[in-house]
C-alpha cells in the first residue's frame, strides 16, 4: 500500500533570504570594520608597549632612580584608580 501523504510535507526547507534593510546599515558596518581594524592594531602594539615599559622600569632600578617596591606601589596605585 502506498503512503497517501502529500509531497509538500517532504520538501526541504529553503534557506532564509536576507531581506533588504535587515542587518547592519552601511554606516554601522563601516564603524564595525574600523573597530575591528583598531582592535587588530592594538593587539599588535600592546606587546611592544609593555616591553618598552618593562625596559624603562629596568633602567629606573638599574640607575637607582627608584626601588622595585616603588614600582610595585605605583602599579598598585594605578590599579586602585582604575577600579573606581
Amino acid at each position: 500500500m502506498k503512503n497517501k501523504t502529500s509531497s509538500k510535507e517532504f520538501k526541504p526547507k529553503s534557506q532564509q533570504k536576507k531581506l533588504p534593510g535587515s542587518g547592519r546599515s552601511p554606516t554601522a558596518q563601516r564603524y564595525a570594520e574600523a573597530l575591528d581594524g583598531m582592535s587588530e592594531r592594538l593587539d599588535m602594539m600592546l606587546p611592544e608597549v609593555m616591553a618598552r615599559i618593562a625596559a624603562v622600569e629596568h633602567v629606573l632600578i638599574e640607575k637607582k632612580v627608584c626601588l622595585h617596591e616603588d614600582l610595585l606601589s605605583a602599579r598598585h596605585f594605578i590599579d586602585e584608580q582604575e577600579s573606581f
